[in-house]
């Protein structure tokens, strides 16, 4: 039997955030990624996840070759600094969506909670 997956508006959907660990080191520019995750539902063999994930301040270059993610913030601010240098800031309650092909800067300037859907093609 299938049944709805609730979400509170911490983002958790029952269980605890445990320690993880999805920044690679070598992309990390300044400060550390202290991480902590849950996935609420995986699908398409890893292909489809939905998640909250946790960090503090740090800040990476991402790339996103075959990656589509789109984001709530719950709680926390980020900067993703685009190719072209144009910079967008988003905290609580604000959505985003990063895009296949995407190649720029992502700065968590305060500890950052959001909840994620990322598709892998």
């Amino acid at each position: 039997m299938t049944s709805v997956i609730p979400l509170s508006k911490d983002g958790l959907s029952g269980g605890a955030m445990e320690a993880c660990s999805v920044v690679p080191p070598e992309a990390v520019l300044s400060g550390k990624a202290d991480e902590t995750g849950a996935i609420h539902l995986e699908a398409g063999g890893g292909k489809f996840l939905i998640g909250t994930w946790e960090c503090t301040p740090y800040a990476e270059n991402l790339a996103y070759p075959d990656n589509h993610e789109f984001c709530v913030v719950v709680s926390g601010r980020v900067v993703l600094t685009n190719p072209d240098g144009s910079v967008n800031e988003f905290s609580s309650g604000d959505c985003y969506i990063v895009p296949k092909g995407f190649d720029g800067k992502f700065e968590v300037l305060e500890t950052l909670r959001k909840i994620y859907i990322l598709y892998t093609e």
